[in-house]
């Protein structure tokens, strides 16, 4: 039988990673405990899991079933996950997919067009479940935290039971909300609009309870 590869390796590492740091309830496993230190470093260099404190490793995703991790390691393609360094000692940077210039040719023409007009410290750019930014040397992807962009949501709020009245009363108040929370992503994380709306600041997206 011949020897398995590299990549063949790192997916069944990855799996021993996820599955452990599921079950010892700390979210991450020791890096010396890992019985393959090959594709452990394999797995690192893709961006596929990252080192959150000296000496531990983490998956950059728990994946509900052992079928998604082999598509953890493929699907993103020509994505890269990549972690950003920390600014200080104790941060755990949210990891994001990359994406050079070169391979721009994958994205919706929506947000390609979004990108080229955008500046590198714009805001994200809402589209289909991703927020978007164009970064040096191409654009950065992460999931969305909340589950509409602004223009979604207002085109949802009027297909729902609301009056002319509440309506732009409801939408004067997101526009107030955004304007206020400009700037502050890093003191606040959220701001409650109404009883089933949720800004979330850090990527301006926002959530819809029905």
């Amino acid at each position: 039988m011949s020897e398995k590869s590299v990549l063949e390796r790192s997916v069944e590492t990855l799996k021993w990673i996820q599955r452990e740091q599921k079950a010892n309830g700390l979210g991450m496993v020791e890096l010396d405990r890992i019985p393959d230190q090959s594709a452990v470093r394999f797995l690192l260099r893709k961006g596929d899991v990252f080192e959150p404190q000296q000496g531990m490793i983490k998956s950059v995703a728990v994946l509900e079933s052992e079928g998604d991790a082999t598509d953890a390691v493929h699907d993103s393609s020509p994505w890269v996950w990549r972690t950003p360094k920390p600014k200080k000692k104790g941060d755990v940077p949210d990891p994001y997919q990359f994406l050079p210039y070169p391979d721009w040719s994958v994205l919706p023409s929506a947000v390609a067009e979004a990108l080229r007009g955008m500046g590198f410290s714009g805001a994200p750019f809402l589209y289909e479940g991703y927020s978007y930014r164009k970064m040096a040397g191409g654009a950065l992807r992460r999931k969305m935290i909340g589950t509409h962009s602004k223009e979604t949501l207002l085109s949802e709020l009027k297909l729902m039971s609301r009056t002319n009245e509440e309506l732009t009363e409801l939408e004067q108040k997101i526009q107030i909300t955004i304007a206020d929370c400009r700037g502050k992503s890093k003191e606040i994380t959220e701001v409650q609009i109404s009883a089933d709306i949720v800004y979330h600041l850090k990527d301006n997206s926002f959530s819809l309870k029905s």
